[in-house]
């Protein structure tokens, strides 16, 4: 199990190794937008893993390729639906957008 925490909400909850922060984040009651069931091709689940970087998966080339394509990103920024938590350390997620929240 990961502790994993949701900002700007300050919820923490525990999610199981090996699952995608989008579920993850539904898991602990907060919601975000996804239009593409996950494929990487929206980018719609854009978020900022500002804690714990090493306890998901590394991007993939298509992850690489959506996040190009978005206004805003930075070197925190992941698609939660391509990043997968690890069980190495604890991660803290911000979530952005106007459908992203509690």
């Amino acid at each position: 199990m990961t502790t994993l925490t949701l900002q700007p909400a300050g919820v923490t909850g525990e999610v199981a190794d090996g699952t995608n922060l989008l579920a993850a984040i539904v898991a602990l009651g907060g919601k975000i937008a996804s239009k593409c069931s996950g494929n990487a091709q929206c980018g719609a689940c854009h978020v900022f893993v500002t804690g714990g970087r090493k306890g998901v998966s590394r991007m993939t080339p298509a992850e690489n390729a959506k996040l190009d394509t978005i206004v805003g990103i930075g070197s925190k920024s992941r698609l939660a639906c391509q990043a997968t938590v690890l069980g190495t350390e604890p991660v803290t997620v911000e979530l952005l957008g106007a459908l992203s929240g509690f």
